[in-house]
């Protein structure tokens, strides 16, 4: 697959989160041809031998911000998309190596594609979740084609939460008839997880709420292994640094 594609992360004082991404992003069996970076954090990062398709912004954090400013970041971001089909790629998720290639293939044919019944991970504490929505989904696990930016540009400017962002786009692609979107689970290979409890900056959604996770208890860490089996290693090395 060669065609220009891109991929938007909003970030900010989530260095080794950021790392982790930066991993696993290279991990994928597919690259994006601009991977827009838009970081506000209190600290500017640094890129240690960015890649090619690395593109960072910086936007330097203002007194007028709202709490959470993932919506004012992707809105930093939409100018400088190459290509017809975007990803969202939040900095503090797992990405299985074939997620990029599942996502950017759905939108031959869909407007906007998503995963739904999203699995949530809580490291510290081992909890874990499965969600049943499928009539939305997070923005860390939605890709769209170029066609829908209009419509995603009209909800980013109005700067609305990160929750009611997802939630408004989703519902409207419920309404236009004129473009297709897909919610589909990813059972039999897991493609993301939302992993939770990493060092750095509060999230919004209710993944970063340990009481999301009462339900689910992974202390021996069976769940991880599943979930992630090329790289629960990785995590857990992370785990006896951050205890």
């Amino acid at each position: 697959m060669s065609e220009a594609f891109t991929v938007i992360t909003p970030t900010g004082d989530r260095p080794l989160a950021f790392e982790l991404s930066r991993k696993w992003m290279e991990h994928q069996t597919i690259k994006p041809t601009r991977w827009i970076i838009v970081d506000d954090g209190q600290v500017p990062m640094v890129l240690d031998n960015p890649k090619e398709y690395e593109f960072y912004i910086r936007r330097t954090p203002v007194s007028q911000d709202p709490k959470h400013t993932l919506t004012i970041n992707i809105k930093e971001a939409l100018p400088f998309i190459v290509g017809e089909k975007v990803a969202f790629w939040e900095d503090d998720e797992y990405y299985a190596p074939t997620y990029l290639e599942n996502m950017i293939l759905k939108l031959d044919s869909y407007s906007m594609a998503g995963i739904g019944c999203a699995k949530y991970y809580h490291l510290p504490t081992g909890g874990y979740v499965i969600h049943g929505n499928m009539k939305h989904c997070s923005l860390a696990e939605t890709a769209f084609h170029i066609s829908i930016l209009p419509m995603i540009q009209k909800f980013v400017d109005r700067g609305m939460e990160i929750d009611w962002l997802d939630c408004n786009i989703w519902k409207a692609m419920g309404r236009d008839r004129c473009n297709k979107s897909l919610i589909f689970k990813d059972n039999e290979k897991t493609l993301f997880v939302g992993m939770k409890g990493m060092p750095g900056r509060f999230g919004i959604g209710i993944g970063h709420r340990t009481n999301s996770y009462k339900i689910h208890d992974d202390k021996n860490r069976s769940k991880l292994k599943e979930w992630v089996p090329e790289d629960y290693q990785t995590y857990l090395d992370i785990l006896l640094d951050i205890k």
